[in-house]
């Protein structure tokens, strides 16, 4: 049952991922792009603090004494919704997400193969790469 709402919890963040992809490129097209990602960023936290306050979970004197690399997230996030909020008005929500779908899952492969940063050590299969091969053909049907 647990790996059930897991399920469904990842399938909300992708479909809020597409949500926000076309909410934050609206903002960028009335403002620009640097902007838009700033009031997500400054919404979010506002979000977070409250959720993280509210429910005792909020543990920041911990999360400074972690290591340096692995208070790096954030620069990730600001690439991601930096990027879509810069590539949605051109190439769309569909292609913008197909790319950075392929993006992520060549990154996963290899964080997989290689146990990058703590991860479990996944072998490359040929039924992984199949799949991804599956997602690129994907890819090429989709486009405009």
């Amino acid at each position: 049952m647990q790996l059930i709402a897991l399920g469904f919890f990842i399938l909300a963040a992708g479909i809020a991922s597409s949500a926000q992809a076309i909410v934050n490129a609206e903002v960028g097209r009335r403002t620009d792009p640097i902007t838009a990602a700033t009031v997500s960023f400054i919404v979010g936290l506002a979000v977070l603090l409250v959720v993280g306050t509210v429910s005792g979970r909020l543990q920041l004197a911990e999360a400074t004494q972690l290591p340096p690399l692995l208070l790096t997230g954030g620069l990730f996030g600001v690439l991601i919704v930096t990027g879509f909020a810069t590539v949605v008005p051109v190439l769309g929500v569909t292609e913008s997400t197909l790319i950075y779908i392929l993006g992520s899952l060549a990154a996963a492969l290899a964080i997989d193969a290689f146990g990058l940063l703590g991860a479990p050590q996944i072998p490359v299969t040929l039924t992984r790469i199949a799949g991804i091969v599956l997602a690129v053909v994907g890819f090429l049907l989709a486009r405009r």
